[in-house]
């Protein structure tokens, strides 16, 4: 899949990859595909049930994690809030560094988001979209 991570220096591609095995290894739920996410043109997205759940991308200073389960649950963000290596704000993490985000602790994250209901979410979306049509 060509995405951003193609135009990374090695170490961060290896590390990008290392992110996105975790991501599709803990939430079985979601789909991986290339697509725009805010300002990013070129990011990964994961989606469950046709609504995007996580999304990873590039920034102008490192990389960021978006994370809609993050968004709609503050006992995942109170995890998120302990994540060394990143900079938490209320639906995502700014990870200036990838060498110094600590893979564990985000695994952990991604454990416990996939265990989240997240059909009230996509419950949203969906209604959404068809009062747009």
């Amino acid at each position: 899949m060509a995405s951003f991570r193609d135009h990374l220096k090695e170490d961060d591609q290896a590390r990008i990859d290392a992110l996105r095995a975790i991501i599709r290894n803990e939430d079985k739920a979601i789909a991986e595909r290339e697509g725009a996410m805010m300002s990013a043109k070129d990011a990964l997205l994961y989606e469950e049930d046709s609504v995007m759940k996580y999304a990873l991308a590039q920034t102008k200073s490192g990389f960021t994690f978006h994370s809609m389960v993050m968004y709609a649950n503050p006992d995942i963000f109170a995890l998120a809030k302990d994540l060394a290596g990143v900079k938490p704000q209320k639906g995502c993490l700014n990870i200036a560094d990838l060498a110094k985000l600590d893979a564990p602790a985000f695994t952990e994250m991604l454990r416990a988001s996939a265990a989240k209901d997240f059909s009230p979410v996509i419950a949203h979306y969906k209604r959404k979209q068809k009062s747009k049509a």
